[in-house]
């Protein structure tokens, strides 16, 4: 029997890129159809080497007019059975699609409005606008106009309910399904009791109530926020505050001056412990078991469901974060969540879980049950196959 083969167009797909979304959820869904015995591609536009998936290279995905000549000649000469494209803010402005096949869309990048995205405030749209930009552009397309362009699909995938409520209400004729991001096994294990102990002695020979926050010190994702609420919680009790600092790319130097700065003025700096090296998922979870509480204040979420959120929960801690995308949806009962750049809100969801243990270990546990029942990935890749083998 011939296997039925399945084209997948993602930009930047690369091995370094593999623990961020949206690349995290195009590996695991793309590894989960060929462990199925699906025969895979992906189509990207960087060289990339990225075991048990076979990959092939363009110059450009994207024309301002839909797909670039050489991904239509790429699709040609694979001949898929299905085709699945990423879809972000912008796609629905190019042309018609090209591609003579079926296409399954999967819409990674939540749909803001455009007072969502002007909260972030003129600081960031000035200093961040390369993240910013698209999700402005996303959120000025006029909404008759992606109703039409999703009629070039045979079926559209979000990776939430509030997205899929916010693109059905949109009238599509097009079918809208929610296939999650999904967590595996090892997010749920817990790390070694002996080395989560040397680590909090280490970090922490006071003793105080610690928060946590981790992954990219970008202040788009509230990070110069959660500085500025730690300094007003710590002028009234006790506590510290470790900042794991994903380097992701040089730019990023600015933005942790930018929480040196906050600290130092603040009077703060030694009560804060910035880890900026490369950490393992072992170490990330041995990290996260020393917390009280996590703090992850988006401002903006760039891709859906952030995994970060995802991670603090399955090792039990209470979470705080921010009203937007499905955040919501993943903390109701089971965390906090406050206005995005709202630091004096943020600041009395600290105190009041730092002070208040008992409801923070409650959090915890709820959030960890939760995370116990979550989809894995391998449940979200089989509603993918169910999905690509639908004729």
């Amino acid at each position: 029997m011939i296997p039925m083969k399945v084209c997948i167009i993602c930009f930047d797909f690369k091995a370094e890129n593999l623990k961020k979304q949206p690349w995290r959820y195009v590996y695991e869904i793309t590894h989960g159809l060929a462990c199925s015995g699906f025969d895979t591609v992906v189509i990207t536009d960087t060289d990339t080497n990225i075991d048990s998936i076979r990959t092939r290279r363009v110059s450009t995905l994207m024309t301002l007019f839909g797909e670039s000549k050489e991904v239509l000649e790429a699709i040609h000469e694979e001949d898929p059975d299905v085709v699945v494209t990423l879809l972000g803010p912008t796609s629905f402005l190019r042309m018609h699609c090209k591609i003579r096949k079926p296409v399954i869309g999967i819409l990674t990048s939540p749909l803001y409005s455009v007072e969502e995205v002007l909260r972030v405030g003129f600081k960031e749209l000035r200093h961040h606008g390369n993240y910013i930009g698209i999700h402005l552009v996303g959120s000025l397309v006029p909404r008759a106009l992606v109703r039409s362009r999703l009629k070039c699909f045979r079926s559209v995938v979000v990776l939430s309910e509030e997205n899929k409520r916010r693109l059905s209400a949109i009238r599509p004729e097009t079918d809208v399904v929610v296939v999650p991001t999904g967590i595996d096994e090892f997010s749920l294990e817990c790390p070694d009791a002996g080395h989560v102990e040397a680590l909090r002695s280490q970090l922490n020979p006071e003793n105080v109530p610690v928060v946590l926050y981790f992954t990219s010190p970008l202040a788009l994702r509230g990070t110069d926020t959660l500085m500025a609420s730690f300094a007003a919680v710590r002028r009234a009790m006790p506590c510290k505050l470790i900042f794991l600092s994903r380097m992701d790319n040089p730019e990023l130097d600015g933005d942790v001056r930018l929480l040196y700065r906050i600290a130092e003025e603040e009077g703060v700096l030694n009560s804060v412990e910035f880890i900026s090296r490369k950490l393992s998922r072992d170490e990330v979870k041995t990290y996260l078991s020393v917390a009280d509480v996590v703090c992850l204040p988006f401002k903006l979420v760039i891709s859906d469901t952030p995994i970060s959120i995802l991670e603090a929960m399955a090792m039990g801690k209470p979470v705080i974060s921010t009203g937007i995308s499905d955040i919501p949806e993943l903390l109701a009962g089971r965390g906090l969540v406050v206005q995005p750049n709202n630091a004096e809100e943020l600041a009395s969801a600290l105190r009041s879980l730092l002070e208040d243990s008992a409801t923070a270990r409650r959090m915890g546990c709820l959030g960890r049950r939760f995370m116990e029942a979550y989809p894995r990935w391998s449940q979200s890749s089989a509603m993918m196959r169910d999905l690509a083998a639908t004729e």
